[in-house]
């Protein structure tokens, strides 16, 4: 029988390299000669400014690949390795990891959004927690309206986490979305997107200042 330290370690190690590839930058920056961190405010190397940067189509397939390089390591452990437990938490996180610790950009990669729904979606043999934040997103973005993107997408993934305390019954996956959602936060926290921070509710605009809070309507 195979050592499953030994098979959890090299999928882990597989998924941390396999995230670090930095498609989002390295693409427009190959075939454009483009570097898509001078596209946005936050210098951020990922598939929104290489939209910004190289265009919807390239930007549309730089998030792609992000996403991929998310899915694949962690539904091969899942499908073909059997890697369950806390074992498997860890092979969830190391995608994550690896694009916003990428050591091939000074350990100063991205968000990790793509990356973080990529790993999610690995996850869809034994659980389907990725479809519940792509709804928490989409009702953060287009009925009670978050902004800015970065505020939308932080409490997207605290809401899912304290979701899932009572909805997702395996331990291992509530970390896993834990560990990735911090890492996701983290660097966004670091590096948040511009503009005012607000909460619109149908004719009502909530904008969230340091001393008060305004409301129009």
């Amino acid at each position: 029988m195979e050592n499953p330290n030994a098979v959890c370690a090299l999928y882990t190690l597989a998924g941390f390299l396999s995230g670090s590839v930095m498609f989002s930058y390295l693409i427009p920056k190959i075939f454009l000669g483009i570097d898509v961190r001078d596209a946005g405010p936050d210098r951020n190397p990922g598939g929104i400014n290489a939209m910004r940067a190289a265009g919807t189509g390239m930007g549309l397939l730089c998030i792609a690949l992000d996403v991929l390089k998310g899915f694949i390591p962690v539904f091969a452990a899942v499908q073909y390795a059997r890697l369950s437990g806390f074992r498997l938490s860890a092979v969830v996180a190391a995608p994550v990891a690896g694009h916003a610790f990428s050591p091939w950009m000074n350990f100063r990669g991205g968000k990790a959004i793509s990356p973080a729904f990529g790993v999610l979606l690995g996850l869809i043999p034994i659980s389907w927690i990725v479809f519940l934040l792509a709804l928490c997103t989409l009702f953060f973005k287009f009925i009670v309206v978050i902004c800015p993107d970065s505020s939308c997408t932080c409490l997207s993934f605290f809401t899912v986490f304290l979701l899932s305390l009572f909805w997702e019954p395996a331990r291992s996956i509530k970390a896993a979305f834990l560990i990735v959602g911090l890492i996701v936060t983290y660097k966004i926290k670091k590096n948040p997107d511009e503009g005012e921070h607000s909460v619109r509710f149908g004719c009502f605009t909530l904008f969230l200042e340091r001393n008060k809070i305004r409301v129009r309507r």
